[in-house]
């Protein structure tokens, strides 16, 4: 029997599987639907799905709206966005998201329905939380505003945030918040729900 079975070398005398050198960082060896190995990006484990979702019930004002995290009534989108933030506790209930690593927004779409001829407006902050500070905080939007005529009760219109992707970059420690405004002060009730497609860079 051979002396220098593969399965019998040291790890320094092992080599790097076929392709590795001319690899991009941070890339997986996968076999593709033809049936040969190929280095791909490894967006699979490092993509994450937040879904955000809601209602305004009635609500007469023009004014950016986020969620009130109080009394089981999460899914009521009741509390104003302003920037810089009144105070810094508006984060806890306004976010979707606290972000545990650096990476950016590559996508939010959904559905959204409601009164009819009524414009609704979707946009996605980011902000910078202090520790131990009451400070208000600055939001920065992320991508383009989506904007949305709503077409009645009983029909669905889809929406989406374009000028997303690398460019809408975050840091571990900022929140993420978004808010979802009427054109008008008319009388406006929709509901949405949307999927935010987050990806870690580190």
């Amino acid at each position: 029997m051979a002396s220098n079975e593969h399965s019998s070398l040291d790890d320094s005398q092992l080599h790097v599987p076929k392709g590795f050198s001319t690899a991009s960082n941070t890339t997986l060896l996968t076999k593709n639907s033809s049936g040969s190995l190929e280095w791909q990006d490894d967006a699979l484990r490092t993509t994450h799905f937040v879904r955000v979702g809601g209602v305004i019930g009635g609500v007469r004002a023009a004014s950016q709206f986020a969620p009130a995290y109080a009394g089981g009534s999460y899914h009521l989108w009741s509390t104003v966005v302003t920037d810089p933030t009144v105070d810094a506790q508006e984060a806890i209930a306004q976010a979707q998201l606290y972000c545990v690593r650096d990476g950016y927004i590559n996508s939010f779409s959904g559905l959204v329905g409601g009164t009819s001829g009524q414009t609704v407006s979707f946009r996605v902050y980011k902000g910078t939380p202090s520790d131990e500070s009451s400070a208000s905080i600055d939001l920065t939007q992320l991508g383009d505003t989506a904007s949305e005529v709503l077409g009645g009760e009983t029909t669905v219109d889809f929406f989406g945030t374009t000028s997303l992707g690398s460019s809408a970059t975050f840091s571990a420690g900022d929140v993420i918040i978004v808010t979802i405004a009427p054109a008008t002060g008319a009388t406006t009730t929709a509901r949405f729900n949307a999927t935010m497609e987050v990806v870690y860079t580190s």
